[in-house]
């Protein structure tokens, strides 16, 4: 079983229960994980980070970039800030921004900030079906990131180990 997944973010019940719909009957390979909002985003990656995590990790997150209290471009600076750990690689995570303002300066912002690619939300369906199936496949099937490792312990030598 594959265990990365998925983290969408989007205060919009209607946008979550499309982009659900989409990943139940046309991209059901992929384990989504779905988020109210950017600070509940934040508090579920504070528990992921334990070593006892045992769940799915992120090998994706689609963010809204308009969302009350704190904005998609927000999070994105806060995730970027996030020390790695031994699990995640949070400033090499790929980090997709999905928003209805599409002006210079808000995308601007996302890519200075470090997402790694900016999407307007598509209106219809048919669109939003078409450009999540791309996002997956590039992201998820194709892109290949810098794999975890744990760093090697070097072991210094002792006194026995000298010639004298």
């Amino acid at each position: 079983m594959d265990q990365r997944e998925i983290y969408l973010v989007d205060d919009s019940a209607d946008h979550r229960y499309l982009v659900r719909t989409i990943f139940n009957k046309f991209l059901p390979n992929y384990h989504v994980r779905f988020f109210q909002g950017g600070s509940e985003l934040y508090q579920f990656l504070i528990l992921q980070s334990s070593p006892d995590y045992a769940g799915r990790l992120p090998a994706l997150i689609i963010l809204d970039q308009q969302m009350p209290a704190i904005s998609g471009l927000e999070v994105l600076k806060l995730l970027r800030r996030t020390p790695d750990n031994a699990k995640t690689k949070w400033k090499t995570m790929p980090i997709v921004i999905l928003s209805n303002d599409d002006s210079n300066d808000i995308i601007n912002k996302c890519y200075l900030a470090g997402a790694n690619s900016f999407f307007l939300k598509p209106q219809e369906f048919e669109e939003l079906r078409y450009m999540l199936e791309t996002i997956c496949h590039y992201w998820m099937d194709y892109n290949k990131l810098p794999q975890i490792s744990q760093p090697k312990i070097e072991q210094k030598p002792t006194t026995l180990d000298h010639d004298e």
